[in-house]
């Protein structure tokens, strides 16, 4: 899930409550429908007297519970440009609207699930808008891709390629003569002005809706976020069809479903707190650390922290990104401070094995062979990297029972969280707050920034530098 967002917060909400959802399922079928007819008899008394009352009313009596992974009951207008890509009919009862990444391995995750459940239902339509995240190199140039094949009437068939490859183009021409495109207009495309203009106009729509991670989805204007199980998609649509079928009955054409649900839905949304993280915009307070394994000169004027998780799939893509700035920066330091995340069982290990490396000299050996495992980190797998790297055993071993680092971890626990770092990675450039797996020019521009300002200062007279309150 990020998951994923720009980075991991090791949460699918909306399935991990599905056992709340299966238990409202098993009330007594004859109870329900009793219920279920009581409240349309009183709707149709109320539309008897007044012509029609809130459908609201009666959806709160509805046979199915309201689904339990909605974010909120509201619902919020997405903008749309009406040339998305769309499956299903414009008549649906329910209409999804997904926010997706190709290459977001949770995006991947709740293709299949969506999919199935679109196959099981003629009265549901999805419409999908792009949403590469900035971290996933791939990311971009493959819902580029996707926008050129729609182009040929062939998105949704490129649409599955891109999600079994997970983004990558290695051979995305290849690909595209197979689908019987004309690949010289597909290569035009892919690269076109109109291409960015209609990634731009899905991105700005996301940003409406504070919408910061993928997969998302908004159904009949109600936001879901994460990979949902197929389950979890017939409990959603069919909670949404009976408040649609509901407006059927109080004569509302089915062609005009989606229209009435949006008549008093919402056209902004904040972005909740937990994914927003400190604030990118004010500079932090973030010491470095005592004793905190670092790469670069000790008196760097530009220090770079970052809290990471050594089973985070998105700390093992950063790793390289963090080495390379000190490879090209000779004037920037990288700290390394942890944040083993609740939901990853191995990362606190992990992290105490790479500190008791570090009293060998070898943090950062073990650092790099520990992601190389890519969340694989088992006790075994923790061993048999450092025996690899040459380590005395006994003396290893021994470090990583420390109380001492133990208390290095917890320390480093608590101040991320009291920076307000939930997920991981989460890096700060003389105290800028940079969210997730960024690309290295992310990095650069803040560094570039922080060797400006400081050459400003010291070309600045003495008077012109002060700076009360």
């Amino acid at each position: 899930m990020t998951g994923d967002v720009a980075n991991d917060h090791g949460q699918e909400p909306e399935s991990a409550k599905a056992s709340d959802a299966e238990r409202a399922d098993s009330k007594p079928a004859d109870k329900g429908a009793a219920r279920f007819g009581s409240v349309l008899g009183i709707v149709g008394f109320l539309a008897a007297l007044a012509g029609g009352f809130y459908i609201g009313q009666a959806i709160q009596g509805s046979k199915t519970p309201p689904f339990q992974g909605y974010e909120d009951r509201t619902r919020y207008r997405v903008e749309l440009s009406g040339q998305e890509p769309q499956k299903g009919p414009d008549d649906a009862l329910v209409t999804i609207i997904e926010f997706s990444d190709y290459e977001c391995p949770y995006c991947k995750k709740a293709h299949e699930p969506l999919m199935e459940a679109l196959a099981d239902h003629d009265d549901v339509r999805l419409i999908f808008k792009h949403y590469p995240l900035p971290m996933h190199a791939h990311a971009i140039p493959a819902a580029r891709a996707a926008w050129a094949a729609q182009q040929q009437g062939k998105f949704w068939e490129m649409h599955e390629h891109l999600f079994e490859v997970g983004g990558k183009l290695d051979d995305i021409e290849q690909a595209a003569a197979r689908m019987g495109l004309d690949v010289a207009r597909f290569r035009t495309d892919m690269v076109s002005e109109a291409a960015s203009q209609a990634l731009e106009t899905d991105r700005y729509a996301a940003g409406l809706l504070g919408i910061g991670s993928t997969p998302h989805f908004v159904i009949n204007g109600r936001h879901v976020r994460g990979a949902l199980a197929e389950t979890h998609w017939e409990q959603v649509i069919e909670a949404e069809r009976e408040e649609a079928e509901l407006l059927v009955d109080q004569g509302t054409p089915r062609s005009g479903i989606y229209a009435r649900l949006m008549e008093d839905a919402l056209a902004r949304r904040a972005k909740p707190r937990q994914e927003s993280g400190p604030d990118p915009s004010k500079r932090h307070t973030v010491p470095a650390g005592e004793g905190r394994p670092s790469l670069g000169p000790e008196d760097a004027p530009i220090t770079v922290v970052e809290f990471s998780d050594f089973q985070c799939p998105f700390c093992a893509k950063l790793a390289p990104t963090l080495h390379g700035l000190v490879d090209r920066h000779g004037d920037v330091r990288v700290v390394f401070r942890q944040r083993p995340l609740g939901n990853h069982a191995l990362a606190r290990p992990a992290a105490a094995g790479a500190l008791a490396a570090g009293r060998q000299g070898k943090f950062w050996e073990l650092h790099d062979a520990l992601f190389a495992h890519e969340g694989k980190l088992d006790d075994d797998d923790i061993e048999e990297a450092a025996e690899e790297l040459g380590l005395d055993m006994e003396q290893w071993n021994a470090d990583r029972q420390d109380p001492a680092i133990e208390q290095i971890i917890a320390e480093d626990e608590a101040l991320a969280k009291q920076l307000g770092v939930s997920g991981t990675p989460g890096s700060f450039v003389n105290g800028w707050f940079v969210n997730g797996a960024q690309p290295p020019a992310a990095f650069d521009a803040l560094i570039e920034k922080e060797r400006a300002g400081a050459a400003g200062l010291a070309e600045s007279p003495p008077a012109e530098q002060g700076g009360g309150g």
